[in-house]
């Protein structure tokens, strides 16, 4: 019984592994690698590294069971993923560094558009074309020949590569790309070299001092911002931002107070939170039920959430009585659940966005949080970090430490 068990659990594993693989395609170039610099590691998803990850699952779960005791672990992450800029390609990896802010490399960077007399940022809600925007992670290597002190690669903690589709090939499937590098965290001379400069950006009610990279306003602004505004169709002055250094956005409502976690949680460019995690199992009967309504939808969603954290283990929706869990060797408190926009109808490998799916249907059973209002669907969990440094890793156990009962905040 327990060989079939488990042979059971490894082909549901693989298959759901899978599905997260084509979820999240990647295509490459050959662009010559930012100076001083190492390209981050990515998420691990050989079958060598799946197989290593169920076993150790497997085992530590029999091991309690012949012990006679019941393991705290729930569940393990399976992968995680970045977004350095608003909107644009998720970036999987196989360790994430935390701050106070979220994931290190999340969402420090928003594209935005001029109207209504100031800059609003813009996401795939309005140019689901902003999903085909490429995004790599480099950071400071020692080992590289390239590298000193004094490399401006180095002093602003390393680089964005950057590709977009070449704008004479936007209607090719597998048109050429064009790439431009960021500086992840410019310093004061970069920042007074290249011209940035702090300008009032609104995003959702808060309207943030942010660092002004360039904009199409700007008479020498670099041509990469203007092909990005005719790529994605934005008709309006069009720029990219930074958070500025001592501009976060402070998160009150369902996040703990200072009182609690002896500073008050905070975000760059992400919506609401600094973390968002997901089930899989969760995802997995979103796709059930979507096959008998659109049989389109024949490989998984999970993309379509950009959520940080996508873990397996416990059956769908646990996550939903979460109030704080522990991930590898760091605590985190569990604010609310997700209330769902229409960005999920996005393709995340296309861009192209379904006109109801897969909206429709989480609207029609995750209506499940008065505090959201009526028909609003829930699916995942906002996440505050209980201190203000850690690191989670590709298969860290999960542990709940509280659970309880979720009342949305609207803002």
């Amino acid at each position: 019984m327990t060989s079939l068990t488990t042979s059971s659990l490894f082909l549901c594993l693989l298959l759901s592994s899978v599905l997260i693989i084509k979820s999240f395609p990647y295509r490459s170039t050959k662009e010559k690698s930012p100076r001083a610099c190492k390209k981050i590691e990515q998420g691990r998803h050989s079958s060598k590294d799946i197989w290593a990850s169920i076993k150790q699952s497997i085992s530590h779960g029999l091991w309690h069971r012949w012990l006679g005791k019941r393991s705290p672990t729930v569940g393990v992450v399976e992968s995680l993923f970045v977004h350095p800029i608003k909107s644009c390609r998720a970036v999987e990896v196989a360790e994430a560094e935390v701050v106070s802010t979220g994931f290190k490399h999340d969402r420090q960077y928003t594209f935005a558009e001029f109207r209504d007399g100031g800059w609003h940022f813009v996401t795939q809600r309005k140019y689901g074309k902003l999903a085909n925007i490429l995004v790599e992670v480099w950071v400071p290597d020692s080992d590289s020949l390239d590298y000193a002190p004094g490399e401006p690669n180095v002093q602003s903690n390393g680089v964005l590569l950057v590709r977009y589709p070449a704008v004479e090939q936007r209607t090719s499937k597998h048109g050429t790309y064009k790439s431009f590098e960021l500086p992840f965290h410019p310093t004061k001379g970069q920042i007074m070299n290249q011209g940035y400069s702090m300008q009032k950006m609104t995003i959702w009610k808060d309207c943030p001092d942010s660092l002004l990279i360039t904009s199409t306003n700007r008479a020498n602004s670099p041509p990469w911002i203007t092909d990005i505004q005719a790529y994605v169709g934005c008709s309006n002055p069009f720029a990219l931002f930074r958070v500025a250094t001592g501009h976060d956005r402070q998160v009150f409502r369902n996040a703990p107070r200072k009182e609690q976690l002896g500073h008050q949680s905070v975000v760059g460019f992400a919506d609401a939170y600094p973390l968002h995690i997901l089930g899989l199992a969760s995802v997995e009967d979103l796709d059930r039920r979507l096959t008998h309504v659109v049989p389109a939808f024949s490989t998984s969603t999970a993309s379509r959430f950009r959520a940080n954290i996508y873990f397996r283990g416990p059956p769908a929706y646990a996550e939903d009585s979460w109030k704080r869990i522990k991930i590898g060797q760091h605590m985190y408190y569990v604010s609310c659940r997700t209330v769902r926009c229409e960005l999920p109808n996005t393709d995340q490998s296309t861009g192209k966005k379904h006109l109801s799916e897969p909206s429709k249907t989480i609207k029609s059973y995750r209506d499940i949080d008065h505090g959201a209002g009526p028909g609003r669907a829930c699916m995942g969990m906002e996440m505050v970090p209980a201190t203000e440094r850690g690191i989670i890793k590709v298969g860290d156990d999960i542990e709940i430490l509280e659970t309880g009962d979720h009342y949305y905040i609207l803002q």
